[in-house]
């Protein structure tokens, strides 16, 4: 069992120490959290976590993701297989430098004492910064439905994470009512510090919802798939330009600074409030909260 270490009050108040660099930034993953991404079918949940494991190894930022620098990522994916993920790796990255290492495992239930500790000497010894489970159903065995079991699940990844010091993302599904979030005991939306959750939207669009326990949420993303690279792009900058004017914009300084043609920007400002993250009236845009 780990020690907990006890702080006096004026400790607390006296320790002018800097906490660590955020993983990824605006408290999409945080030292020593876990960042659970969340997606219906066919949703590119793995294209997604596979951007995002690229982006942490090599300290590289995309579509509105910052990665303040490269941190060793570790990424187990147990569905899709080696070959698939090789050709489509080679597709996403092929000249990147980036400290990621794959494996394929088909059943590692760290609800059994002897998985756990497989991968936990796994991990120890590549020594990561990072650790993906992609998709959580294929690390446990238990009832996803029962609280406790699936909370025992998250109770030893989080003793690996803070024995080992390492951040987790796992990948999980949405149940039946995709409004009630993921699949499952409410124990496994409870456990996390921050989400994406993930929805198709149309025309090859992308929604990405957040949800963050220790800051605050950033606002709903609208991202486009690029199927040529397999990354994620910003689909406009909409969002961005009213976000960063504090949440309101007259709609003409919009479209004057938007950069692009009128006819585009209109384009844009209409997918931005039919997706959801943008009201307007007749002059000005509000950031939908």
């Amino acid at each position: 069992m780990n020690k907990v270490k006890l702080y006096s009050l004026k400790e607390i108040t006296e320790d002018n120490s800097q906490p660590p660099e955020p993983i990824i930034d605006n408290g999409v993953l945080l030292d020593g959290t876990i960042l659970l991404i969340i997606g219906p079918p066919k949703s590119k949940k793995t294209f997604l976590t596979q951007n995002l494991a690229i982006a942490i190894a090599s300290g590289q930022d995309f579509a509105g993701f910052k990665v303040p620098e490269a941190k060793k990522v570790m990424y187990l994916l147990a569905e899709g297989g080696y070959y698939p993920n090789r050709d489509r790796l080679k597709k996403m990255a092929p000249n990147i430098d980036a400290n990621l290492i794959l494996g394929h495992p088909t059943y590692l239930p760290i609800n059994r004492p002897e998985y756990y500790d497989y991968l936990y000497e796994l991990v120890k010894e590549d020594n990561p910064d990072v650790l993906i489970l992609d998709p959580l159903i294929k690390f446990h065995d238990v009832d996803e439905n029962s609280a406790s079991q699936m909370s025992d699940v998250f109770g030893r990844t989080r003793t690996m994470m803070d024995e080992l010091k390492i951040s987790v993302i796992t990948v999980h599904h949405t149940g039946k009512v995709l409004s009630r979030g993921g699949r499952g005991s409410s124990a496994i939306i409870g456990e996390y510090d921050s989400c994406i959750e993930i929805h198709n939207s149309g025309n090859n669009s992308t929604l990405l919802k957040y949800d963050m326990r220790h800051v605050e949420t950033p606002p709903t993303k609208l991202l486009k798939f690029n199927k040529d690279t397999l990354w994620f792009e910003n689909q406009s900058g909409i969002v961005e330009l009213i976000e960063s004017a504090g949440g309101y914009l007259p709609k003409e300084d919009l479209i004057n600074s938007y950069g692009k043609p009128k006819a585009t920007a209109y384009r844009h400002i209409k997918k931005a409030v039919a997706s959801g993250l943008v009201e307007e009236d007749d002059k000005h845009l509000v950031l939908v909260e």
